[in-house]
Order: C-alpha cells, then sequence, then structure tokens
C-alpha cells in the first residue's frame, strides 16, 4: 500500500527516465521527426488503423491507455514539441475513432487472440476527469483510455500480462505478420558491433541482442565505454557541464544496419545512465510484434525500466532506425486504491451500524500502512478525533474491523507476517483492559485479551484460552513500541 512513483527518490527520477526518452528521438532533429510522424500517419488512414498497445491487468482489466484527455495546446509545449503532441493527440484520436475495430491481439507469433471492445473510461467513481499517462500497479484504480476483453474468457494465460499489441482486421490484411524468436543475453553479431566501433570512433562496452524476426533480422543493443563527444546538443541544458553517453537500439540483416541513438548522461563522478536506477546499464528494447508493411519493416516495441515503461513503432529506414513513440508512462507499484465518495457513505454506515451513537459522523480518512500489501486498510475519524473506524477493503466489498471511542484508541504494529492492533486504556475505576488482535489477510487470526486490577492481571486470554501471567505479560511487551495508525488524513468536507 505504500505508494511508489518508482523513480530516483521519487516524481524527479520518473521525469529523467521519460525526459532521456524525449532527447532520443531529439537527437534525429525535431523537424525530420516531426515530418516522419506526420507521413506516417497519412500513410495509414483509418481504413488501417495503427497497432496499439493493450495493457493488461488480468481478464478483467485490459485497456489502452490514453497519453492525453484533451487536444494539447501550444502554451503548454515548446515550439519543437508542439508538432509532435499534435501528431500523438492525432494518433490517440485515429485509436478512439476505430476502438470496436481492434479484434485482434497478437501473441506466440502468429496466434492471434480475440478481443472486444468495451467502452471507454475518462472519469473516475467522483466524476473527475482521470489523470493520463501513468499504469498503476493495481487494477482496481482507475486509468483514462478504451477497456477491451477477451472474446472467450478461457482463452487468457498469463503470458499476456503486461503490453500487447492489437491490431485491426485491416491491418493484418495489409502486412505480414513476421515470426518472432527470443534470443535474450546473448551478445550482438561481432561483425556488427564492429562495425558501429569504426562508425562511432569509440569502443563497445557491452552488447546484447533481444531477439530475432523472420527474414533474417536480429535486434539487440550496443553500449558503448566513456563519453560521446558528438553527441547532439539539447535545448535547455548545460552540455559543457554535463556528459553524455551512447547507446544504440540496434536492427540487422546481413550488411544492413539500422540504429537508434539512446544518448545518457554521465553526471560528475557517475556511470552513464539512461533511465533512473538502471545501474549503468542499457538494455534493448522488448520486439512485441514485427510485420512486414508495404514501405518494409515494421517493429512494434516496449522499453521497460525501474520508473517508466515506453512504447511506440520503429521503422528501418535509409541507416536510420525510425522512432514513434506513443508515450512514456510513468510506471507506479503498490499504491493505495482511492477512497471515492460511495466508499465514505458505506464506511460511515457501517459505523453507525456498530456505534450507534447519534450525530456522529467520520469526516476524514487515511490508509494505514500494513505489511500484507494485497488488503486496503483505512482509517476513518470524526472532526474532533474522538471516534473512529477501522476499515478492509478487498475485492471492491468494504467491512467494519473494529471501532474506536475516546477510551478505546488503536496502535499498530506488524510481526511475523500479521497486521496487529492494540487498544489499551481504562475499564472504570482501577481496571485496565488491554485487547490485542492480529489479522492476516484481513481476517483475524489473534485475538488476545488481558485484564488488570490495580496493576495485577486478574484475567488473561489467546483465542479463548487462558494464558499464565508471564506469558501475558511477555505478549504485551512485544508491543510497547506498537505506532499511531496513521499521521495524515484527508477531509472529506474539505474535498
Amino acid at each position: 500500500m505504500k505508494k511508489l512513483i518508482i523513480v530516483a527518490v521519487c516524481a524527479m527520477a520518473v521525469m529523467m527516465s521519460c525526459k532521456n526518452k524525449g532527447q532520443n528521438a531529439a537527437s534525429e532533429g525535431a523537424d525530420s521527426d516531426s515530418v516522419f510522424v506526420d507521413s506516417v500517419l497519412a500513410e495509414m488512414p483509418d481504413t488501417a488503423p495503427r497497432p496499439m498497445f493493450l495493457y493488461v491487468h488480468d481478464k478483467d482489466h485490459m485497456q489502452v491507455i490514453y497519453w492525453m484527455t484533451s487536444a494539447p495546446k501550444e502554451d503548454d509545449y515548446s515550439e519543437a514539441d508542439i508538432s509532435k503532441a499534435r501528431g500523438l493527440w492525432a494518433l490517440q484520436q485515429m485509436a478512439r475513432r476505430n476502438a470496436a475495430k481492434y479484434t485482434n491481439l497478437l501473441k506466440d507469433d502468429k496466434n492471434v487472440v480475440a478481443i472486444k471492445f468495451i467502452d471507454e473510461v475518462l472519469k473516475n467513481p467522483d466524476g473527475e476527469m482521470l489523470f493520463p499517462g501513468e499504469l498503476h500497479g493495481r487494477p482496481d484504480i482507475p486509468s483514462p483510455g478504451l477497456r477491451y476483453a477477451l472474446q472467450d474468457p478461457k482463452l487468457y494465460r498469463k503470458d499476456i500480462e503486461g503490453f500487447s499489441v492489437i491490431v485491426c482486421d485491416e491491418y493484418l490484411q495489409s502486412r505480414k505478420v513476421l515470426k518472432i524468436t527470443d534470443d535474450f543475453n546473448k551478445p550482438m553479431p561481432k561483425d556488427i558491433v564492429q562495425k558501429m566501433e569504426k562508425k562511432y570512433g569509440m569502443k563497445a562496452q557491452r552488447s546484447v541482442r533481444s531477439c530475432n524476426i523472420e527474414g533474417g533480422y536480429v535486434c539487440g543493443a550496443i553500449q558503448f565505454k566513456g563519453e560521446y563527444k558528438n553527441a547532439p546538443k539539447f535545448p535547455g541544458e548545460d552540455n559543457e557541464k554535463i556528459a553524455k553517453a551512447l547507446a544504440l537500439e540496434v536492427v540487422a540483416k546481413g550488411d544492413s544496419v539500422w540504429v537508434l541513438e539512446q544518448i545518457g548522461v554521465m553526471y560528475p563522478g557517475e556511470g552513464p545512465t539512461w533511465n533512473a536506477d538502471d545501474g549503468g546499464e542499457y538494455y534493448p528494447n522488448s520486439i512485441q510484434a514485427a510485420f512486414e508493411g508495404p514501405k518494409g519493416l515494421e517493429l512494434c516495441y516496449v522499453h521497460g525500466a525501474p520508473e517508466s515503461i515506453e512504447v511506440g513503432m520503429l521503422y528501418p529506414r535509409g541507416q536510420k532506425l525510425e522512432q514513434q513513440m506513443y508515450e512514456c508512462y510513468h510506471a507506479l507499484i503498490d499504491e493505495d486504491i482511492p477512497v471515492w465518495k460511495k466508499d465514505i457513505a458505506e464506511m460511515n454506515k457501517l459505523f453507525q451500524q456498530k456505534n450507534k451513537i447519534a450525530g456522529i459522523k467520520l469526516t476524514k480518512w487515511a490508509h494505514i500502512w500494513m505489511d500484507d500489501y494485497e488488503t486496503e486498510w483505512i482509517h476513518m475519524a470524526d472532526k474532533d478525533d474522538e471516534y473512529g473506524g477501522i476499515f478492509v477493503r478487498k475485492n471492491g466489498k468494504i467491512q467494519l474491523m473494529q471501532v474506536e471511542d475516546p477510551k478505546r484508541k488503536a496502535l499498530k504494529m506488524e510481526m511475523n507476517g500479521i497486521a496487529y492492533l492494540k487498544f489499551a486504556g481504562s475499564a472504570g475505576g482501577p481496571s485496565w483492559y488491554t485487547e490485542i488482535i492480529g489479522y492476516k489477510g484481513g481476517k483475524q487470526v489473534v485475538q488476545f485479551t488481558m485484564l488488570e486490577v490495580e496493576g495485577e492481571i486478574d484475567e488473561c486470554h489467546m483465542n479463548g484460552k487462558t494464558m499464565s501471567e508471564d506469558d501475558a505479560r511477555a505478549f504485551v511487551e512485544k508491543f510497547a513500541d506498537a505506532k499511531p495508525l496513521n499521521e495524515y488524513w484527508t477531509d472529506t468536507e474539505e474535498k
């Protein structure tokens, strides 16, 4: 449940990852890149919409995730970038218009799995516009885009999870689908490496192959040692102080070699980096689908990094790999599922049924971070922090686990894979009552109770069985460092 916007420290590294990707395209020149994108779109009218990438959590959550939810405005982009943004918006609009035509998911080379369009999602359950360009690690967190499902759910297989390529019938009819054979972790052929060393005047540090494609194509990457002194200068950077590193995406066939320069950075005292947390090594794209089209080879690629995933197309033309990046998605994992207005209403209803004190309304909430990341714990309280409820939400259903009142406040602690809630307070007069409840997977597995009178244990039980005083004291001592449930509230009345 701990939110991780996978990035060195946080959002900054995600930005660096996608920023570097933008620079890679810029290395070919902004104008030529824009012209190429426009020409590709012109080649492919709506009668043959381009391949799209379906993000698959499971058979119930399959979606083409939007990278924009409104047309780009000039004020939001530089002069060099606005043309690209318009091209990407046109591409997304093309997919949107033809959503029902995408009926083929490509897997296992020429094996096609039939899919069907369900609907378009633009808003969350509270009616607010969703933020585009992000991949959520939890399927219950909505993203804007086009939802799909398998025509036959029985055909679902785990190996289609992540990104898969989907196409329309017209696209398949006008192109030959090429067989892809994984060949990862082998080095690129020596003659190709030597040819690139000579071309760039640099020594290769490492090379890695990704796959072979029907027709004699080999794909992979070459990473060079040291600084790339002939690197293009990028607008807005201090190019004199930041050294550049070079890696190449490579597609080769016989004596023909097509490359895409991937420009990394070398900060003082550090090694090269292309994506945050990449360990100084560049890894090649994963080719998800390959086609022989009217003008040559067309490749659908996915480039994964610790904090981002990029998808798009590569076209070997001339001596270059022309790239059209659809999106560099921010990747998020272990996020808290948002609490919607309907959830807040349901939790208040459950609390009233249990508490039975008129006039008490829970108005603020916070997630409780436990070690069991499969279970969503939610803490709610009234405006005065006197009354509260502790809830579990699993598979979309909410259950009230415990209530708090002025005399009964919870602390939390995790131990041996069990999440514990500890309550301790006056039982009236000289009495003191302690209750410790353990949960695993949202289900109660431990219940300890102890009543003390004037400091002496009067009774104590573990899961309904009497405990010795020494065992009871030892058990309670383990929870001496129990912590508050949460530190930060979201106030529903301020939302």
